[in-house]
């Protein structure tokens, strides 16, 4: 191709993210394999004042839960606000017909909180970032 320019953006258009998107998408589905996560969000929030004291954001797709993040204010920890969102996610997860469930985390962040919910490490990026790693958690649903 002699007519293409590379472009490096720090910010980009919606529109060619989605174009990328869909490319990707295409040659899944040339493979037999729709790609069509639907999202799944759950939040703990304060009576009073509504504020968001807990969340975690993720996905389901191909019997799969991902956990993009999880966080608990600095307040509310210690009282049992992760497991509760662990448990409603994998729950949710469970009627969505998921088997499984993958998360990521820090070295500094969450890796004894998931193992203690039955989560284990099947591969780990070293120095992500600098003296620390990137840990990548699996469990079984059921």
């Amino acid at each position: 191709m002699t007519d293409t320019a590379i472009s490096i953006e720090t910010i980009s258009r919606q529109q060619s993210i989605a174009e990328v998107s869909a490319i990707l998408n295409e040659y899944n589905k040339d493979c037999g394999l729709v790609y069509d996560p639907k999202p799944l969000n759950v939040f703990i929030r304060d009576n009073r004042s509504g504020r968001v004291l807990a969340g975690l954001q993720g996905s389901t797709h191909w019997d799969w839960l991902r956990i993009s993040l999880l966080a608990v204010h600095a307040t509310a920890r210690s009282k049992g606000l992760g497991t509760q969102l662990l448990e409603a996610a994998e729950g949710e997860a469970l009627k969505r017909g998921c088997r499984y469930a993958f998360v990521d985390t820090y070295s500094f962040q969450a890796l004894p909180f998931y193992r203690k919910c039955g989560y284990e490490v099947f591969g780990e990026l070293p120095n992500y970032p600098d003296g620390h790693s990137r840990i990548f958690l699996r469990k079984e649903l059921n």
